[in-house]
């Protein structure tokens, strides 16, 4: 449960930082904290999944 949460928070706030370079630095690409959001999460569902496994 507690890497689930961590997984959250983490996702959550690289999906803000991701929105604020899109806005700001990518002139108005705020859809990059939604890509950001989905390349964090799948790398922590490929972590978790490779960790089982060992």
């Amino acid at each position: 449960m507690l890497k689930s949460i961590i997984a959250l928070v983490v996702t959550l706030f690289a999906g803000w930082v991701g929105i604020s370079i899109g806005h700001e630095l990518l002139g108005g690409f705020p859809e990059f904290g939604a890509v950001i959001s989905v390349a964090v999460m799948g790398t922590f569902i490929i972590y978790f999944n490779d960790k089982k496994k060992h």
